[in-house]
């Protein structure tokens, strides 16, 4: 569901400025705080990794897991690399998958993600005011 008209979130966004790579890192370390669900077998992407991809998603306009995962294929290889996807040992960057995206947000913590993201906008709006 999209932000309300009266919401504060296109405001502070306008005064975030446009989306670039070096910024992106940005949230880093907030989601780093959110724990993984996953197993650690067989994780080829980090939790943070794909959620700073949902996010960098969202805020360009995605809506639905399809979307998040369109946006992700069509994301720079420098965006990429500042969000922490790896190097495929070929040397190409692979994103997550439909399925990937959507099984890891149906497990995440959502409070803890929650969390992760209420303090970073705290941090945003206190650097604004």
């Amino acid at each position: 569901m999209p932000a309300a008209v009266s919401s504060p979130v296109p405001a502070v966004l306008v005064k975030l400025g446009p989306l670039d790579g070096g910024r992106v890192a940005d949230l880093r370390p907030y989601l780093d705080l959110v724990p993984d669900p996953r197993a650690r077998r067989g994780r080829w992407y980090s939790l943070t990794a794909i959620l700073l991809i949902c996010a960098c998603a969202a805020v360009s306009g995605a809506r639905s897991i399809d979307e998040l995962a369109e946006w992700a294929e069509r994301a720079s290889d420098a965006l990429l690399a500042a969000v922490g996807v790896r190097r495929h040992p070929l040397q190409w960057r692979r994103t997550p998958s439909r399925t990937t995206i959507g099984r890891v947000l149906q497990a995440v913590d959502g409070d803890a993600l929650d969390r992760a993201v209420g303090v970073r906008a705290e941090v945003a709006l206190a650097r604004f005011s």
